[in-house]
């Protein structure tokens, strides 16, 4: 699949055929950089999504052709350094969409979630970038500094 070294096909479950190989590769050194699993959030709309050719949505697969985004979770990124540190490094490697999610649970513990993607529609560098807090959209800094230090 893509070549990836640190994913397996099944970690994109029914769409892996359609993951944009860029993003693969981004999420692939992503994995690398930080030194641990990037895990794909088990919810059903975590990776591609049909909604249609309207929705500009980086998940929609009937906009793009292809899913240009996922939604991941990193165990051990549980602080605001360390949660601010993996959105630093997403921008470094080029996503060109990042959201860092402070109200999601996974393994039955809170943890913060990540989205990134690749949409053509923003530059290498100067990503898309929010963040959502209790439920409600908000800057990725008021994301991040809603994190515990």
């Amino acid at each position: 699949m893509f070549g990836a070294q640190n994913f397996s096909t099944d970690e994109f479950r029914e769409w892996a055929d359609d993951m944009s190989p860029r993003l693969v590769t981004m999420m692939d050194i992503l994995r690398f950089q930080v030194g641990s699993p990037v895990i794909i959030s088990p919810h059903p709309d975590s990776l591609g999504r049909e909604l249609g050719s309207a929705s500009q949505s980086a998940h929609n697969i009937d906009h793009w052709g292809e899913v240009l985004a996922a939604d991941w979770f990193i165990p051990h990124v549980a602080t605001r350094g360390a949660v601010e540190g993996v959105a630093d490094t997403m921008r470094k490697i080029g996503f060109t969409g990042i959201g860092v999610y402070t109200d999601t649970v996974y393994g039955g513990k809170p943890l913060p979630m990540f989205h990134g993607d690749v949409r053509p529609n923003r530059k290498m560098g100067a990503p898309a970038e929010w963040g959502r807090v209790n439920g409600k959209y908000t800057s990725m800094i008021a994301a991040i500094q809603s994190v515990k230090p």
